[in-house]
């Protein structure tokens, strides 16, 4: 009977362990390196985010949720024509596990001697939220909230692969699955980039969006967006955000500029 009931235990025990341990959020930090994003405006975007991990006070908010874990993984997007660049999924809370994920992101470059380009194109960020959306259900540890942040300097451009998921039907698809995606509006081209981003993009409980005046100022708009995004604590919103709808003519004129220079 002894040895049936320690058997019993064991097995309990393997089972549990096997379990994966439900952690406060599980993000995607998606960034944008379509045709319109330079080698110095992408490294900016990487440098940031780098920057975010190390910093004590991301690494705090982290540790400070009810469960002191979170899984982030890096995306790098531009048009479906163009492959995608996703990072392995890193759980940040231990010593020594934001600097893993730090310099695993520094390994990202947008060209190199000898190796493919990174990124050009559109801005098809509806192919690149997808991507996100599907890394998210790959990946089977529970979580409290589900996240995608999307960084980009501009709205959606027609994709130049036919048939493409472009950002309405990705938006609502991220909305049936109760993922909330935010935005980090880089307006260094398109002033009130974010009301775009407000009206078309961001979705679910408490979703927000940052401003970056440009590039350089990614660095500071990326440590506050990761500060809020990476504690356990939920979402909230400060005030009521505006839903004005930007006029179709940018998406538009976008389209147009960024072929040239992809």
């Amino acid at each position: 009977m002894r040895a049936t009931l320690a058997l019993i235990c064991l097995c309990f025990a393997q089972i549990s362990a096997a379990q994966p341990v439900e952690v406060d959020v599980k993000i995607v930090i998606s960034v944008d390196a379509s045709g319109s994003v330079d080698p110095t405006e992408f490294r900016l975007q990487i440098d940031g985010i780098t920057n975010a991990l190390r910093a004590p006070a991301v690494q705090r908010a982290v540790r400070a949720g009810p469960k002191g874990r979170v899984l982030a993984a890096v995306l790098i997007w531009s048009d479906a024509a163009y492959p995608k660049y996703p990072t392995a999924w890193f759980e940040l809370g231990p010593d020594g596990t934001f600097e893993g994920f730090a310099t695993e992101i520094e390994k990202f470059k947008i060209s190199a001697p000898g190796v493919p380009a990174i990124g050009g194109g559109g801005t098809n960020i509806g192919d690149g939220l997808i991507y996100a959306i599907n890394m998210l259900e790959e990946n089977t540890v529970p979580a409290s909230r589900l996240v995608i942040d999307v960084s980009g300097d501009g709205p959606e451009s027609k994709p130049w692969v036919k048939g493409a998921v472009e950002l309405p039907q990705a938006r609502a698809l991220a909305a049936a699955k109760g993922i909330t995606v935010n935005g980090l509006a880089i307006e260094a081209d398109i002033a009130g980039l974010h009301l775009w981003y407000e009206a078309n993009l961001i979705t679910g409980a408490g979703s927000f969006v940052e401003q970056a005046a440009d590039f350089q100022d990614y660095r500071r708009a990326i440590l506050k967006k990761l500060l809020r995004e990476l504690s356990g604590q939920p979402f909230t919103r400060n005030g009521p955000l505006r839903r004005q709808q930007m006029g179709q003519h940018i998406g538009d004129g976008r389209a147009q500029q960024e072929p040239a220079k992809g």
